[in-house]
């Protein structure tokens, strides 16, 4: 199925669900058979979750450029790729799937370098999306030194002309099975070194609930030998790849808070 395809799919289960309700249990139903798919192939159906914590500095973290409107990700996984991207020297940085420029401008501010590929704003109109929000792709990104932007569909894009390995990688483009097993089977090989870091986003529908269709695609996307080195991020919708032997608990169905936030913030007007 091709973006396109899949773009047109998504919308008509929004209407369904936007114009009757009771649809929403299609889309649970789908899910449901993915979640029984995992546990018959693998024997499980979420990852172990390890502390947000593991990948802070003293605790702490620090976001920008946020914008707190629909469709941005949570200020953790900001924090979180942001965090993983300062602790690593020189890090070069691969992004897929850019919304309006909010993580990669995270980590820019951390990172050498930054690749982001990403449809084009004509490429995604095509699709049949209104120009406004095609628009907003990239919206955030004003002429950074650091960020090279690629415009080209994942599903597509031959990544080894890159010619470059990552020690971080974030994907959040194609959130459906195919397209997550797409991504992950094409940057695998992208890894600089045992130190690389692989972060997905939308692991779950939240920072409490699987995504199993997702989780699916990273399994069947990577070899074997890589699942062991799978993590669910607390109080984020990340999951990680890390060969680092990270302490792990198991989800709660109900989670009782074992941490809280401090959050404090400014607000600055963007340069357009």
């Amino acid at each position: 199925m091709t973006n396109k395809k899949r773009l047109k799919a998504l919308c008509k289960i929004l209407k369904k669900i936007v114009f009757y309700p009771k649809s929403i249990f299609l889309v649970l139903k789908d899910e449901s058979e993915y979640q029984m798919k995992l546990k018959k192939k693998y024997g499980i159906n979420e990852f172990p979750t390890v502390d947000i914590r593991e990948f802070l500095y003293e605790n702490k973290a620090e976001v920008d450029h946020y914008t707190f409107l629909d469709g941005t990700s949570l200020i953790t996984d900001l924090a979180l790729i942001r965090s993983i991207a300062r602790s690593i020297p020189n890090c070069n940085y691969l992004e897929i799937g850019t919304w309006r420029g909010e993580s990669i401008m995270n980590v820019a501010i951390e990172a050498k370098h930054c690749t982001s590929v990403n449809l084009s704003p004509d490429e995604i109109i095509a699709m049949g999306m209104p120009e406004k929000y095609a628009l907003q792709h990239g919206c955030l990104i004003q002429n950074q030194p650091n960020i090279t932007t690629i415009h080209a569909n994942s599903n597509f894009f031959d990544f080894n002309s890159l010619d470059q390995k990552f020690d971080l990688i974030f994907i959040d483009a194609d959130h459906s099975y195919e397209g997550v097993k797409s991504d992950t089977e094409k940057i695998f090989s992208l890894l600089r070194d045992d130190n690389s870091i692989i972060v997905w986003h939308d692991y779950g529908f939240n920072t409490e609930t699987p995504r199993y269709s997702v989780i699916a695609g990273i399994l069947d996307g990577l070899p074997q030998e890589a699942h062991q080195s799978l993590y669910h991020v607390s109080n984020t919708m990340c999951a990680v790849y890390t060969k680092r032997k990270l302490e792990t608990v198991k989800a709660q169905e109900i989670l009782i808070p074992d941490k809280i936030f401090l959050i404090n913030f400014n607000v600055n007007p963007t340069n357009q």
